[in-house]
């Protein structure tokens, strides 16, 4: 029975590493793949940024020709998780964001400037603890824009078009 027990757990343990997975304990993200609206899978890796700057985290790109990018945003303790966000001119952005304040509203606003006069994007406003997606497209235009919670305009940053 003991043989039995032992091949069970090879196989297992192989099963795991064929898919790419890692042992409990180890600390290594790996590389996903993403479908793309033209069918191409695009291999991506999640990238690392700190706190003052947060980049595109995947890329593809859409049956026009110009590239998707997903953003990961948070909102805890009355502040983003980042003063600045970058993506590519033109690109469809997807923003995945956590509004982790308990009863507090928030949403994301991108706007041409600090006087957000003249909206890009204004996302829902969401009470949290909840989790949403925003999708739009980001200016043609390269240039640094301005993004903020409407509710709480103190809560703010850089939106940089490369």
């Amino acid at each position: 029975m003991k043989p039995v027990l032992l091949l069970a757990l090879v196989v297992a343990a192989a099963s795991i590493l064929a898919a790419g997975c890692v042992s409990p304990g180890d600390n290594a993200t790996q590389p996903t793949t993403i479908p793309t609206e033209t069918g191409t899978p695009v291999a991506t890796t999640p990238i690392e940024t700190d706190t003052a700057t947060m980049s595109v985290t995947t890329a593809a790109t859409t049956a026009t020709g110009g590239e998707a990018v997903t953003i990961d945003l948070t909102a805890d303790i009355m502040a983003f998780d980042t003063e600045t966000i970058t993506v590519p001119a033109g690109a469809e952005v997807t923003v995945n964001f956590d509004n982790q304040d308990d009863g507090i509203p928030h949403n994301l606003a991108v706007y041409t400037d600090s006087s957000a006069a003249t909206a890009i994007f204004v996302g829902d406003t969401v009470t949290g603890p909840v989790e949403t997606t925003y999708t739009f497209t980001a200016p043609s235009e390269p240039g640094t824009y301005y993004f903020r919670c409407d509710v709480h305009p103190e809560m703010n940053g850089d939106f940089v078009v490369e």
